[in-house]
This record gives structure tokens, C-alpha cells and sequence, in this order.
């Protein structure tokens, strides 16, 4: 019986979801589009997504270089001689960024912004026991000790995650409410499947992840109504880009566990979310597999959470 529901809803929401792609993709030629995280793999995408659309860009980033190669190429990549791009550089984390953005956006376009994506962020890829000192091999009679450094360094990471994954999204999303707000626009949150289904070795991931979906749904109830601003958020599952390479808890040039196989694309990721900010789309799941699997996790959560067990290596 639990089968057979399952499956009836499973098929009548992909043919929704086949019926809402058959909807044609709304123009977001001349509008006005800011871009956090912007200097590498899904946020570069995006930008340059963006930018053959024939949309104005603000982009920021911590990393000049990159981020200003990312501008030159939106510059190339855009059908309209007046088509701008416009760069911040700085850590989104500190205040004055934040503040900097806010205040290059309200210059450059008088006070309104059609799309704000919040792309930046950070991954981990420790175990817990890896993260805490803990050897599993230890003497089953003997009390393991936690000193205060490695107990220092979990409690730091787990802060630095939080200020890039969440709390940096939530000050911009806010600073520039009133702008999206007077445009009628949108917020793009750049979440993570992790956010809807916990991965083993990503534990302060998930938890960063989670909390920023859970702000943003929250957001998204209060907002759309009072000023017609809308949210979505996007839980993209492995994609091809150097986030694992550069995890805030990654210790040497070995390879990173559930990340050898089934990567997207950071180009078909942004076409994704081009096309559902657009569509003022509530949340974008993507690919199909990862589709399937949060559903499946809202009734057999066991069988989805062994199948992660065995991509991250842990069966």
C-alpha cells in the first residue's frame, strides 16, 4: 500500500514537473542582478548565464583575480554593448562588504535589484570522530579525553561555517530587502541537498546548510506576501566544481569521500537557476536522482541514508 502511494505521488509530481518545463523561461534581458560568491563554480556559471541573457550584473567575491577574469568574461559573453558588470571584492563575512555591495547596487541602480543570488559558501569533510580527536580503535574501557584545542578547533570550524553558510546570506538577503522589495524581485539561495538529506562526513555542512534553508523558508513566508519578493532555493546534489578542494577542515591532497562520481555540471546547474528565479519557482532540486531521493527519504529515510552510508564510504 505504501508503495503504491508512493509511487501515484511520485508520478504525478514529475509530470508536474514536466508540465512546468514545458513553460517558456521568461526574459531577464536588462535586469538588474546581483551575484555573491561569484569568482568560481556555480556563482561563475550563473554570472555568465546571466550575462548571455543580457542582464546587469554586480558581482562580489573575495578572490580579485578571479573574480575580475568572471567579469570579462560576462562582458564577452553578453549580446548588449549596454549591458554593465560591476565587481565588489571583498570577504562576504566582514560587515564592510556587506555594507560596500549594498551601497554599490543602490548607486549603480537607484535603489532596485530584480535578482540577488547567494552563492557563496564552504563545504567540510570530516568525520565527527576525525573532527573531536576520537579514535575508533581505542580501548573500549578507556575514557577518551577531548582536549580544550581540539575542542577550540571543532567550535571554530563550526563558526567559520556558519558566518559564510549562513549568517553572511542572511545580513546581504536583509540589506538589500528594500531593493528587492521596491523592484518586485527575487532571492536565489544557493543551498545544498545535504540541506534536505544529512551526508555523513559533512556534519558541519549539513548543519550550516540546513539552518540557511530554514531561514530563507521562513523568509520566503513573510516576504511574499508583504512585498511580493520571492524566494527560492536551490538544493543542487554533487557538482563539478573546486568547493571540496578548498573545505575549511580538508587536510592534505587526497581525494575527498562522495565526490568521485554523478557530478552536474556548474553550467547546468546555473541554466537550472537562471530558468526557475525566473519562474519565481519556491525550490529547485536538481538532478532527477537527488529528486527522487528527497521523496523517498520522506518515507523510508533508512533506505536513502544507507545509499549515502555507500557513496560516502562508510557501508
Amino acid at each position: 500500500m505504501a508503495l503504491w502511494m508512493l509511487t501515484t505521488l511520485a508520478g504525478a509530481w514529475i509530470g508536474y514537473k514536466v508540465l512546468l518545463k514545458l513553460r517558456p523561461t521568461p526574459s531577464v534581458r536588462g535586469r538588474k542582478v546581483v551575484i555573491v560568491g561569484a569568482s568560481s563554480g556555480i556563482g561563475r556559471s550563473t554570472a555568465l548565464e546571466y550575462a548571455q541573457r543580457g542582464a546587469h550584473l554586480l558581482l562580489c567575491a573575495r578572490r580579485k583575480d578571479e573574480l575580475a577574469q568572471v567579469a570579462d568574461l560576462c562582458r564577452a559573453a553578453t549580446p548588449l554593448a549596454s549591458t554593465t558588470v560591476h565587481v565588489v571584492v571583498g570577504d562576504v563575512t566582514k560587515r564592510e562588504t556587506q555594507m560596500a555591495l549594498r551601497d554599490k547596487a543602490m548607486g549603480l541602480w537607484g535603489g532596485e535589484t530584480d535578482y540577488l543570488v547567494l552563492n557563496a559558501g564552504a563545504l567540510s569533510v570530516r568525520p565527527i570522530a576525525e573532527l573531536w580527536g576520537i579514535s575508533p580503535a581505542s580501548e573500549p574501557d578507556h575514557v577518551a579525553k577531548v582536549d580544550q584545542q581540539v575542542a577550540d578547533r571543532a567550535d571554530e570550524l563550526l563558526r567559520q561555517m556558519m558566518d559564510i553558510n549562513l549568517h553572511a546570506p542572511a545580513t546581504i538577503a536583509g540589506l538589500l530587502l528594500p531593493m528587492l522589495a521596491r523592484s518586485k524581485g527575487s532571492i536565489v539561495v544557493v543551498s545544498s541537498m545535504v540541506a534536505l538529506v544529512a551526508a555523513p562526513t559533512r556534519s558541519l555542512y549539513t548543519a550550516s546548510k540546513q539552518a540557511v534553508s530554514g531561514y530563507f523558508c521562513a523568509m520566503r513566508m513573510e516576504i511574499q506576501r508583504q512585498f511580493n519578493v520571492a524566494v527560492t532555493i536551490v538544493y543542487p546534489g554533487t557538482v563539478a566544481t573546486d568547493l571540496r578542494l578548498a573545505a575549511l577542515d580538508r587536510e592534505g591532497p587526497g581525494p575527498v569521500a562522495g565526490s568521485a562520481s554523478s557530478k552536474m555540471s556548474a553550467q547546468k546547474c546555473a541554466q537550472q537557476i537562471v530558468r526557475a528565479a525566473a519562474l519565481r519557482e519556491r525550490e529547485l532540486i536538481t538532478p532527477l536522482p537527488y529528486r527522487i531521493s528527497a521523496m523517498v527519504h520522506t518515507v523510508a529515510p533508512s533506505v536513502v541514508e544507507h545509499m549515502a552510508r555507500k557513496k560516502y564510504g562508510l557501508a
